[in-house]
């Protein structure tokens, strides 16, 4: 019965995945053809309900199907996924390895690439998680924000080693990064709720189910 609960609440998962990706939100600059979507909402939250071994096999998952589709598994690709799958591992984590010191490493990187040292506040973001941090909380919005901006850290980092900008661009990404980063912790708040009150309705369904058998057997 427990495998069949969690089965279903994977497939309710990968189905909220699927259809998340046909909402965009936003292009992401200095790519051919690459848009933020509301993917950006719901794979972080494969750490809030799979802990560290759930964001691990999503991740596994994406690279298997892309390997699946396109025969391959391209670095560029990769590179998109370990944003996601970092925000991910926020959720499943305390350790202050993922919430601490990995938004505080990635403003180091960033600051001393030749073009980030000249757009340096753009990486004062991700003081945001750090502050986060040391606030006692139990904030289901601030726990989305700190994941969505430790994603936008590892991102921004990966982006400004790979992939050519100019500090320009980057110091007028600054107002978007805010409405953008916003909206993410806003949509991960509210998927959240929607995973929370399918998988809910999925274990009332199976404990109904589990009584009515043993009723059966008795």
């Amino acid at each position: 019965m427990k495998i069949m609960t969690n089965s279903f609440k994977a497939a309710s998962y990968a189905g909220i995945f699927k259809l998340s990706g046909l909402i965009k939100i936003s292009f992401l600059v200095g790519s051919q053809m690459i848009f933020f979507s509301g993917v950006n909402c719901v794979l972080p939250l494969a750490g809030a309900f799979g802990g560290v071994i759930g964001a691990g096999l999503v991740f596994v998952m994406r690279q298997l199907l892309h390997l699946l589709f396109f025969k391959t598994v391209s670095l560029s690709f990769l590179a998109m996924c370990i944003p996601g799958f970092c925000a991910s591992l926020y959720w499943s984590t305390q350790h202050y390895a993922m919430r601490l010191l990995l938004p505080l490493a990635c403003m180091g990187l960033f600051i001393i690439h030749p073009v980030g040292a000249q757009a340096f506040v753009y990486s004062f973001y991700w003081l945001i998680p750090v502050v986060i941090y040391f606030i006692p909380h139990n904030s289901l919005f601030l726990t989305a924000l700190g994941s969505t901006f430790v994603a936008h850290a590892v991102g921004s980092v990966i982006w400004c080693y790979t992939v050519p900008m100019t500090a320009a661009m980057w110091l007028g990404l600054i107002p978007v990064v805010l409405m953008e980063r916003t909206l993410f912790a806003l949509g991960m708040v509210m998927v959240y709720r929607v995973i929370e009150f399918i998988f809910g309705k999925i274990d009332s369904l199976a404990n109904v189910r589990e009584k009515e058998l043993v009723c059966a057997i008795k």
